[in-house]
């Protein structure tokens, strides 16, 4: 006898129709109401007639409950590449979106771009991140491609295109916390005595005592600094975007703030300003008037790659051991308190 075909199981109208298509998988084709009238043709697919079915009951009761059904053809490499530039760019800080589109285009959309977003799961998330292991991927690295995603999510749940965030599901890798120890007192010392002929000596010392992030101390303007009443006062930042250098608005509302200067940043800044001027004059009409307080021997804005790489020179040449510009930051509290800062200016 010929072989039966499995028949197709009949349903109410606009329940979803389940059959065997030619290749094996069982689909079915249902219909959902569209916001500005009319219906519009939706597919499932499953391995059985069982798991199309649950996959039909689930959509009914989100459609029931008004809940958002994500468009067909939206995949996720789609959705993130538009989440990227019109939602995510424009709020968080250029070297924020060059990390996030890093880790969009190295980890997210080889693994999960061509899902579509509206069928992403928790599985799909979890089977993410156990490749990414497999791979070699470090911990932080994975744990920062899972934030990501669960941000562009996020925002998918709210413009409603997605009902749920599936990232949320599913726990990141935590690595392990490396404590940094930042330059001790005295190193600091070792490093602002080896520094003391520097051009740029004023910008170890902004670094070690006022615990200026790079882009803040790259910032400054002199209209920003008023020696005689011993204070600076954070309004911008500075960054190479695009091959370029331009500046922000700090980082957050909190971060533009006065710092009020000890007596040993104010002399340092006095003499920094007279060396500028004499570098001013020998320069003449040359010399950009753009009134940064650190500069280049031409004038220009410091580069932050460049800064970092000066300052690690420096560590190294005084023999002291290697660490990130911004270990400097966490220890200026120390650094303060040891030349006799009032913890109260301290804080």
């Amino acid at each position: 006898m010929p072989e039966r075909k499995p028949r197709r199981s009949r349903r109410g109208n606009g329940e979803g129709s389940i059959y065997l298509r030619k290749d094996g998988r069982w689909t079915a084709a249902y219909f959902v109401p569209m916001p500005g009238g009319g219906e519009s043709r939706r597919y499932v697919y499953g391995h059985s007639a069982e798991e199309v079915e649950t996959k039909l009951v689930e959509i009914r009761k989100h459609v029931r409950a008004g809940a958002p059904l994500a468009p067909v053809g939206l995949t996720v490499a789609r959705y993130l590449d538009e989440w990227m530039e019109q939602v995510a760019a424009p709020r968080v800080r250029p070297n924020t979106a060059r990390s996030y589109r890093d880790l969009i285009a190295k980890y997210l959309v080889p693994k999960l771009g061509r899902k579509r977003l509206g069928q992403l799961g928790a599985r799909d998330v979890r089977q993410f991140l156990a490749a990414l292991s497999a791979d070699g991927v470090g911990e932080r690295t994975a744990q920062l491609a899972h934030a990501v995603l669960r941000a562009a999510l996020e925002d998918a749940m709210r413009e409603e295109i997605i009902s749920r965030n599936v990232a949320k599901l599913v726990r990141a890798p935590r690595p392990e916390k490396q404590e940094r120890q930042p330059l001790t007192v005295d190193q600091v010392r070792v490093l602002l005595q080896a520094t003391r002929h520097h051009r740029l000596h004023a910008l170890f010392l902004v670094f070690a005592v006022l615990g200026l992030r790079r882009s803040e101390a790259l910032g400054l303007r002199w209209d920003d600094v008023d020696l005689d009443a011993g204070v600076l006062r954070v309004r911008r930042s500075l960054y190479r975007v695009d091959g370029k250098l331009a500046t922000f608005p700090t980082k957050t509302q909190r971060s533009a703030r006065a710092v009020p200067l000890p007596a040993v940043v104010v002399r340092a800044l006095r003499v920094h300003q007279r060396n500028q001027e004499t570098e001013r004059l020998a320069l003449g009409a040359k010399w950009p008037s753009l009134g940064y307080v650190f500069t280049t021997p031409i004038g220009t804005p410091l580069d932050p790659r460049n800064c970092t790489r000066l300052v690690q020179d420096q560590c190294a040449r005084a023999g002291l051991p290697a660490i990130r510009l911004h270990d400097l930051r966490h220890g200026c509290v120390s650094v303060l308190l040891a030349l006799g800062v009032p913890p109260r200016t301290v804080r």
